[in-house]
């Protein structure tokens, strides 16, 4: 059901808003800046061999709000014919509860835009001062593309062991390194509760486990000592089922990866928006690497350890029930790795237009 998009598109390296350069980006009418900027692109792809397919993968990345939607619109449709009010672990669903669809589809548009305002200011330029920017913009969608090699590379690497103070830490750093006015609080929140709910299942053995012991020993219990209720309550409120485990393992990947692209779209346009200071696009760039690198460790650390509690809560269960669970447990841990890296992607227009911005406001009197 879920989509396979694991190659992130280099993206395009030209780009930037109307009015974003002088009153003399847009001169020429909009049938002649089609011209150009067609020109303009010709010219890019001679350059640079792999423009071609960073074009068709920036396609194929920028629609996969659109396949995520649409799979989600088939599961209600699906739902709506069974007679259940039970809440259900389907990823897509849950992704959108959680607003992971409406961000996601708010930073396509963001790069979609930030693309056509590169490819403007690139068309209104010529000669050394065209050559000069293109090559920076190469540059910093070079980064990109040794991000994408990294990934490639690394697939079996397992996720980071941090506790989740360790993780909030180093998000909040991060940002600060960015130099724009972000705070992950309701990321690191959702960590946390990922990590808790988890961490307490560890200690709790399988349900039909418990109560087969319970059984064995509920008359020396009872002689031993009284009963104490609240004993009970915590015991009733621990003990969870393997259908229990897998819904909450499902939601929190769902959880999780939302606010992680959530993250991704408001460092987006505080980029373009609201830096705090100067910091070269280049460098930036470096940073959210490093990001996203440890947002997706961090989901993929979360999918084994929900396994590993779904493996132990279900001892007892038949492999043909608790497999399919597991199986799609791993699944949605590998597509949640692979929703943020896109996510990543679709940051390299922007970061484009952040460097024509600076370059621009440093080239004024």
């Amino acid at each position: 059901m879920q989509p396979q998009i694991r190659a992130p598109q280099k993206a395009n390296p030209l780009l930037l808003p109307r009015g974003l350069g002088g009153k003399s980006v847009l001169t020429g009418g909009l049938d002649a800046l089609e011209f150009i900027g067609k020109k303009t692109m010709n010219v890019l792809a001679e350059s640079d061999p792999g423009f071609k397919r960073t074009k068709t993968l920036m396609e194929r990345t920028v629609s996969l709000s659109q396949m995520l939607r649409e799979a989600k619109e088939k599961e209600k449709q699906r739902l709506a014919q069974q007679l259940t009010a039970e809440r259900t672990a389907h990823y897509g669903m849950l992704f959108d509860e959680y607003q992971g669809l409406s961000h996601l589809e708010a930073l396509e548009i963001l790069s979609n835009e930030s693309e056509s305002k590169v490819q403007s200011f690139l068309a209104s330029l010529d000669g050394e001062k065209l050559e000069v920017l293109k090559n920076d913009l190469i540059s910093i969608k070079d980064i990109f593309a040794a991000k994408v090699f990294e990934n490639e590379e690394n697939q079996e690497v397992q996720g980071i062991e941090e506790n989740k103070e360790e993780f909030a830490s180093m998000l909040t750093e991060l940002l600060f390194e960015l130099h724009v006015a972000a705070t992950p609080d309701k990321l690191n929140k959702a960590m946390k509760k990922a990590h808790d709910w988890v961490e307490e299942d560890q200690t709790v053995v399988s349900v039909d486990v418990a109560e087969e012991s319970e059984d064995k020993t509920e008359n020396e219990e009872k002689e031993e000592k009284p009963e104490n209720p609240e004993e009970d309550k915590m015991k009733e409120k621990t003990n969870k089922t393997v259908e229990e485990v897998y819904m909450l393992s499902i939601e929190s990947l769902a959880e999780v990866t939302a606010r992680c692209i959530e993250q991704l779209h408001k460092v987006a346009e505080l980029i373009l928006h609201g830096q705090e200071e100067e910091k070269s696009a280049q460098d930036q760039a470096k940073v959210l690497i490093k990001l996203t690198t440890a947002m997706c460790k961090e989901v993929a650390s979360l999918s084994e350890k929900f396994t590993n509690s779904l493996t132990t809560v279900g001892s007892n269960q038949k492999a043909e029930v608790l497999n399919p669970m597991i199986n799609s447990v791993l699944l949605e841990g590998c597509n949640s790795t692979t929703y943020i890296q896109d996510a990543f992607q679709l940051l390299l227009p922007v970061l484009q237009v952040s460097h024509i911005q600076t370059s621009c406001s440093k080239a004024q009197p």
